[in-house]
């Protein structure tokens, strides 16, 4: 499996303009052509423009205000996953309340940063089309990550501000703006457009899987396979309550060799179908964040909860919530996990902790999940086994649908803490009030959506209700 560095190697795909939603820029910044990119004017010519273009659409997933850092930070924190410990009570603290309003700076950078990397997406695709030159073999496969980044970032749109308070795919739900091609002038194609329903948005998304799970092959790494967009689909699909088809996509994963006799690990992860990788030069924030000085702020803390939901013996346990400090080696060298953090993030000297985006750990438990809701229990029952032996738990003693599902997502929770699942699980479920009782605005279920993007609409962009 191949590494790259894409902060560094994307830099020639970078656009002149590299617009998200709406544009606030004046002309003369807009004007300023960089001499190390790529200008909308002239485009890709060549298959070498496209592989830079690509590594540029991946690059934007790394931002911190995306899976550097936020996105499933605040996920994390609105679901009370973690408590929030630091100085940025404007922002990630008041997230933490479930107080967020809408002219939260965290909150519109993250929203910025998906429109910013749906536009490197658009316009790859764009340009990736022009290209005629027959030494382009690897043309589909280009378009095909592509399209399945843009999914990515509309599953992720949805997730955090689209559906209703009661979850995703009801009568009614709550879209996004919808941009489809890019932009790269000021004009026509920066024409303000309204937020689309969450059905055209899950129709868009359906059909950008759909085509990279055809043209993609399957593996695991650092780039989107068929595994991962397959994974990416059951993932979309579980969200939207589809339960045969969250099953049938997840039946199609090719299983992780070993995976069942693979105990869990905090350090690596041997079953991440698609990881976003690190460097000492490309770095994460999440250990910055997680660990205390020298190399860290000590922001966050697990939250008040999490250590306790453990069943007695779960190896998970220390991997989540560091209690005590726990010597561990790293590459061959000595080093010491600090109490209140999580094994799952603490390179602090390098901060190359990779991030994984899916897992087929999540798959497993999609299948069991999607079968207990469909009602194969048997099938529910050896999936949900599975994550049990591997945490050193006992089987499962449930043997009805309810008590099964109910088992599953606490097995996802804690199997996937800290990677930005929980809160749609709540909200996919309908137990946002029940987890966490002192949340009765339901409005909050959804986030607001950035005070800019309302604003310099006039409303064309409608707010979430009651915000």
């Amino acid at each position: 499996m191949q590494i790259f560095n894409f902060r560094q190697l994307a830099i020639r795909s970078a656009l002149l303009l590299s617009l998200g939603l709406t544009v606030g820029s004046c002309d003369d910044a807009v004007n300023v052509e960089p001499s190390n990119s790529v200008s909308s004017d002239t485009g890709f010519t060549t298959k070498e423009d496209a592989a830079a273009g690509l590594l540029g659409a991946y690059d934007a997933v790394q931002s911190s205000d995306y899976y550097g850092l936020a996105f499933p930070t605040i996920s994390d924190l609105i679901a009370g996953e973690i408590t929030f410990r630091g100085t940025f009570t404007t922002t990630y603290g008041v997230i933490g309340q479930n107080q967020a309003l809408p002219d939260n700076i965290q909150i519109g950078n993250s929203w910025n940063i998906i429109y910013n990397a749906i536009n490197r997406v658009n316009y790859l695709l764009q340009e990736t089309d022009k290209i005629t030159d027959p030494t382009f073999t690897a043309k589909l496969s280009t378009q095909a990550q592509a399209r399945a980044l843009r999914a990515f970032h509309y599953m992720n749109l949805l997730a955090l501000w689209g559906g209703t308070p009661q979850g995703y795919g009801y009568t009614g739900g709550l879209g996004v703006p919808l941009r489809l091609t890019p932009t790269t002038a000021i004009g026509t194609e920066t024409a303000f457009i309204p937020r689309a329903t969450e059905a055209e948005v899950a129709a868009a998304i359906r059909s950008d899987l759909d085509f990279a799970i055809a043209n993609l092959a399957t593996g695991t790494g650092n780039r989107i396979t068929k595994s991962s967009a397959l994974a990416l689909r059951a993932r979309f699909e579980l969200r939207m309550r589809n339960y045969t088809d969250a099953l049938t996509f997840a039946k199609q994963v090719p299983a992780v060799a070993n995976f069942a006799t693979t105990a869990p690990t905090g350090t690596t992860a041997p079953d991440a179908l698609w990881s976003i990788f690190f460097s000492n030069t490309d770095q994460s924030q999440y250990a910055f964040y997680w660990y205390p000085s020298p190399g860290g702020r000590d922001e966050f803390n697990p939250g008040s909860t999490i250590a306790a939901a453990h069943p007695a013996g779960d190896l998970r346990l220390p991997i989540n919530v560091v209690t005590a400090a726990t010597s561990v080696t790293v590459s061959g060298a000595p080093y010491t996990l600090q109490p209140g953090t999580t094994r799952k993030y603490f390179r602090t000297t390098t901060r190359d902790d990779a991030f994984n985006v899916i897992r087929y750990a999540e798959v497993v438990l999609t299948v069991a999940e999607a079968a207990a809701q469909t009602g194969d229990l048997t099938t529910a029952t050896t999936q949900l086994n599975i994550i049990r032996t591997r945490a050193g738990l006992a089987p499962t003693t449930a043997t009805t649908a309810p008590d099964l599902i109910k088992d599953i997502l606490l097995q996802r929770r804690l199997e996937l803490a800290y990677e930005g699942v929980y809160w749609y699980d709540l909200r996919r479920t309908n137990t946002v009030q029940t987890a966490l009782p002192t949340y009765t605005q339901t409005f909050r279920n959804l986030f607001p959506i950035p005070l800019r993007e309302v604003s310099l609409t006039n409303g064309l962009i409608a707010q979430n209700p009651l915000y």
